[in-house]
């Protein structure tokens, strides 16, 4: 095994910090469904501004 091949078998892709949420203020399964989020708070829709 070579240097490079080492050190690409060592690395780590990633590591996640979730801070978990409560489960409050959400929306109805199918309403979550098309917005992608069950969180009401999280929900931020893309407005496409004039330039």
């Amino acid at each position: 095994m070579n240097i490079e091949e080492n050190l690409i078998r060592n690395n780590e892709y990633a590591k996640a910090y979730i801070i978990l949420q409560k489960y409050e203020n959400l929306l109805t399964p199918a309403t979550a469904l098309n917005i992608g989020t069950i969180f009401r708070d999280l929900y931020r829709p893309y407005i496409e501004s004039e330039k």
